[in-house]
């Protein structure tokens, strides 16, 4: 995968310019890596590379975010409430579920309400 079309989704996702993208391009290309590293046997990365771009871009987003403090998972406290903020980037790694080997592999956390 070349790395320019990795930061160009990167930038198109969390709408950052090319110059503040590129301070997080070791995260970007650590979650292409990650993502992959998980690509079911067979997979053509030339075939898919779009999606599994756009989806890899996604994965760096949300670990920026949290990496950040951005993101939340239903928290309460009193009468303020968080929820999940994800601005679509699960819709984007859902694209990519059926290329990866998932044997052994929970890709959706379960929710618990206390």
């Amino acid at each position: 995968m070349n790395e320019d079309e990795l930061m160009w989704s990167f930038e198109l996702i969390s709408k950052m310019s090319t110059e503040e993208a590129q301070r997080w391009k070791p995260l970007v290309l650590g979650c292409w890596e990650q993502l992959r590293s998980r690509l079911r046997a067979g997979v053509k990365i030339e075939e898919n590379c779009r999606r599994l771009a756009l989806a890899s871009a996604a994965l760096a987003l949300r670990q920026m975010k949290l990496m950040c403090g951005e993101e939340y998972s239903t928290v309460k406290v009193g009468e303020i409430s968080f929820s999940e903020h994800l601005g679509g980037q699960e819709e984007l790694i859902d694209t990519v579920r059926d290329l990866l080997d998932t044997q052994g592999v929970c890709l959706r956390g379960v929710s618990t309400d206390c």
